[in-house]
């Protein structure tokens, strides 16, 4: 995509867009899945969200940043346009990121809740869980990570320009 404001410019940026919508995405979706595996909020269910929260953030910004960023980025090549619109080409980036983190952050979620065990429940709370997890993560990607992060970076670019201007 071209240098656009409501993107990071450099990998400060891009380190900063990247911790607001996977801090927003692990913390939702952390909370999310152990409400479900417990079934209420209470404080067994509190203390695991605090512990669990630490681990699956520095998971998920592992593997986007070293695995599904990369996966997207081929997809986004392979289905897109270069002549697509900013939206066009963001959405499909949006799709194929939140598409690989669901998957592989679903079975982490499972190896972390019940160990590294691969029988046929495993697949089925796999199958159960993964269609569930890919439709609330894209949900909130689109309409609430995603704009938070862009907001982010408008307002650091305005601010670069502020001081640019200020400067000359």
């Amino acid at each position: 995509m071209h240098e656009e404001k409501r993107l990071p410019m450099n990998k400060k940026e891009g380190l900063l867009y990247g911790v607001v919508i996977c801090g927003i995405t692990a913390t939702s979706m952390c909370f999310y899945n152990l409400y479900l595996g417990f079934g209420a909020i209470n404080q067994e269910m509190l203390q695991t969200f605090l512990k669990s929260l630490p681990l699956f953030f520095v998971i998920a910004m592992l593997l986007e940043n070293f695995v599904i960023r990369h996966f997207a980025d081929f997809l986004v090549k392979k289905f897109g346009h270069p002549e697509d619109s900013f939206n066009a080409q963001l959405l499909f980036s949006i799709l194929f990121t939140v598409l690989g983190m669901s998957f592989l952050m679903t079975f982490i979620g499972d190896i972390v809740g019940h160990g590294l065990v691969v029988n046929a429940a495993t697949f089925s709370r796999f199958v159960m869980s993964w269609p569930r997890n890919f439709g609330v993560v894209l949900a909130l990607e689109l309409l609430v990570a995603q704009p938070i992060a862009r907001k982010v970076m408008v307002i650091i670019h305005a601010k670069q320009l502020e001081d640019y201007v200020e400067y000359d």
